[in-house]
Parts: structure tokens; sequence; C-alpha cells
């Protein structure tokens, strides 16, 4: 059996997971997938994260330039990015994806407001810690963001090929066929354009941009045996991290229907986000010290959040 076969067999429990998530059927109303989208756009983000990570490991992206060592992964990659960030929008001109997704977002009146205050923020030079930790975001979004930036920082090529490849390319074809059997039933005109970038992106990841990323795994993998295990870890990563949002999205969807409002499902101060982020950058092996430039904080705020010392002060 190929290492790529025996990837497949071992993350096909979680893919099941997600192709049978009670999410897609949660999706009801008009407002049920506007709810959805103001969290997936933030994976639609960070999707790029990655993309551009890959990117930068794999080609030259320096003003002096220099052959990278893989052509044949360069060409995949660079492929893709073609793609992702200036693809046919359907309307006679391009736009990348995220851009898309935020046309059918308008479109169906959902709320654009944190994802484009977010994008501002970071186009100003704040931090994308910090701007992840000011998002007015439920808290599944922000874990999962986090965990995308870990990965696009912090990884091998391996990892962040097989991250990109299973959670990714080859996953959501099924997961939006998914969401559009409930978007088409719900009927609305709003939704045209959601469908529409649906539609492309199952034609593009599930025709060449999934065989192409798995492509791109074997050519970094290779005959390692440690690379191709660290690739397996990172693939099972990414689906856990992928059902724990979709979780979270459900969970929002049932609340706002139950007339809940919604900040009550919203975190008004991100302890646990910021406990979360403080111990990964412990397990990636940053000192307290970096850890606190990172997200703007002294040593003893840091300490203070991860032994329950209450309310940050300052």
């Amino acid at each position: 059996m190929r290492q790529s076969d025996k990837i497949r067999e071992s993350i096909a429990p979680l893919n099941e997971r997600l192709r049978s998530h009670p999410l897609y059927d949660a999706m009801r109303t008009v407002e049920d997938v506007q709810i959805f989208m103001e969290n997936h756009v933030f994976a639609v983000w960070d999707f790029m994260t990655v993309l551009k990570s890959l990117q930068r490991a794999l080609t030259c992206v320096d003003t002096v330039w220099v052959p990278s060592s893989n052509p044949g992964a360069r060409r995949l990659i660079n492929e893709i990015v073609l793609c992702e960030e200036s693809d046919d929008d359907g309307e006679g001109g391009y736009a990348s994806h995220f851009e898309m997704y935020l046309r059918a977002m308008e479109r169906c009146e959902a709320n654009t407001t944190e994802i484009e205050e977010f994008v501002v923020a970071l186009r100003n030079g704040t931090g994308p810690l910090i701007a992840l930790e000011n998002a007015r975001i439920p808290d599944c979004t922000r874990q999962f963001v986090y965990r995308t930036l870990s990965t696009a920082t912090h990884s091998q090529s391996c990892e962040l090929a097989a991250s990109f490849a299973y959670g990714r390319e080859h996953l959501l074809p099924e997961v939006f066929e998914r969401v559009i059997e409930e978007v088409g039933d719900i009927g609305s005109q709003r939704l045209g354009y959601f469908v529409h970038y649906l539609r492309r992106h199952i034609d593009v990841d599930g025709d060449s941009h999934g065989p192409m990323a798995e492509q791109m795994i074997i050519h970094l993998c290779g005959e390692s045996p440690l690379r191709w295990q660290l690739a397996e870890q990172a693939a099972v990563r990414a689906l856990e991290a992928r059902i724990r949002l979709w979780d979270g999205v459900l969970a929002q969807i049932e609340t706002c229907r139950s007339a809940r409002p919604v900040e009550q499902v919203l975190e008004k101060r991100n302890d646990r986000f910021l406990e979360a982020a403080i111990r990964l950058g412990w397990i990636d092996g940053l000192s307290t010290d970096e850890i606190g430039k990172q997200l703007q904080m002294s040593t003893e705020q840091v300490e203070a959040i991860v032994t329950g010392g209450g309310e940050i002060a300052g």
C-alpha cells in the first residue's frame, strides 16, 4: 500500500464524521446560512495562510531570485496559488476565493464587519494573534484560526502540505456538496453567488487541486518514514480542528434559533483562547518572554492566565 493510501485509510473515520456532521441539516434558513458564513469566512481567509506558507517554503519569493530545490512541488504550488488568488469570478473578472466569499456574504446580507475589521487590522500592521484576540467572533472560530496560524508558522513543509491536502483540498468538495444540498432546499436567490462559490471550489479542488496537493506530499515526503508520519499526524490534527469548528458553529445556530442573544455565544474576554495560545507557544519552544511580546502582554500577565489568576491587569 502506498504511503498516501495509508494516510487516507487513517483519516477515513474523521472524514466520515465531517461528511455526516449535523451542521448541514441545521442550515434550514437564510439566517442559519449567514451564521455559518460569518464563521466559515475566517477559515477561507486562513486557507490562504497555509497556501502562502507553502509557497514561501517551496519557491523563491525574494527580490533576488534563485531556483528552489524541488521543481515538481514548485510547479504544483504555483498553479494552485494562481487559481486561489486570482480565479475567474464568474462575472467577467478575477478575484481571490476569499474575495468571492465576501461577495457572496454581502449578497445574502451576512455580517462582514468582523472579518473586514480583522483584515484591516492586519493591513495596518497588527499582529495576527492580537487581531484574532480582538475580533468579536465565537471561540470555536478563534481556536480554529489560531491552530492554522500555528501550523503555518511552526510546521515542516510535509506537515503543511498534509494539512493543506487532507484538511482542505480533499475534504472540501464532499463537504461543500452537503452545504449545497441544504442551501438549495432553502431556495433563496440571495444565496445564488454562495452556491456559485461552492460549485467553483468543488470543481477545482476535486478535479485538479486535490490530486495536485497529494502529489506535492509525495514529492516532499519521498522515502522518509518520519516525514510520512509527520504528514499523517498533521492531517489528523487538521480534520479534528475542522470537527471542533463545525461543532461550535452548530451550537451557535442552535443558540440563535432558540432566540437567545448572539452575544451569549461570543466571548467578551478570551482567556481560554489566550491560555491555549500560551500553552501551544510553550510546546513550540517559545519562552514566556517571547510569547508575551507576541501577545503584547507582560510575563506576569502571561503566567497569570495559565495559573488562573483571573482578570488581566492593565
